[in-house]
């Protein structure tokens, strides 16, 4: 077998378990599924698991992982200011809502985890626009300002920030949401007096 089979092979074995994985998370909502469990739905021995993830911690971390991004409404790329962004938490935390067993076990999972690797994986494609969209709205924030605005306003406006709003917090999901837009526009509004200020400073230069 040619180096570029075998890799071929490993990927596809790799992704077999993993459909395998999200499948029974998928079923259970949960991640209480053994790795002979995931073997079998594979058709593997779970010796052939724990050759491509050593400890069923990371299996479930990257299962988890692999959820994530599909469970995150799609909207948010086509928003052109950070009012959009704001506007759009409402229809998008309604559909987290609509998921929230399977949200919440996914954030469980993915904050039990040791790996931080698993954090941010896949979502770098949707911040990106966010980040531009924030970035021309403010052109005159200093790089770190805006990046930590940016940090404040996409953790605050995540569907984990939403589940510890109603968990937590024990918000009904109309309260949470209005908090959680109530919270961001006082933030938008602040960034954007900053950016107002920074201006006259930046053409005196």
């Amino acid at each position: 077998m040619t180096a570029g089979a075998t890799t071929r092979h490993t990927d596809a074995t790799r992704r077999v378990i993993l459909e395998a994985a999200v499948d029974l998370y998928l079923e259970r909502q949960s991640d209480g599924f053994s790795v002979q469990e995931v073997a079998d739905r594979a058709g593997l021995t779970h010796r052939t698991v724990y050759r491509y993830f050593p400890t069923r911690q990371e299996l479930v971390g990257v299962t988890a992982a692999r959820l994530a991004p599909a469970l995150v409404d799609q909207r948010f790329t086509e928003v052109s200011t950070v009012e959009e962004w704001i506007d759009a938490l409402g229809p998008h935390f309604a559909h987290t809502e609509a998921n929230f067993k399977l949200v919440r076990r996914v954030v469980a999972t993915l904050f039990s985890s040791e790996d931080l690797r698993f954090f941010g994986q896949d979502l770098r494609g949707r911040d990106t626009h966010r980040w531009q969209v924030l970035r021309q709205q403010f052109p005159d924030l200093t790089e770190r300002d805006a990046r930590q605005t940016f940090a404040t306003l996409r953790h605050l406006t995540s569907s984990t920030s939403y589940v510890m709003y109603r968990l937590r917090f024990g918000l009904s999901p109309a309260e949470a949401t209005e908090a959680i837009q109530t919270a961001a526009r006082q933030i938008a509004a602040e960034a954007s007096r900053r950016d107002r200020a920074a201006r006259p400073a930046r053409r005196r230069r």
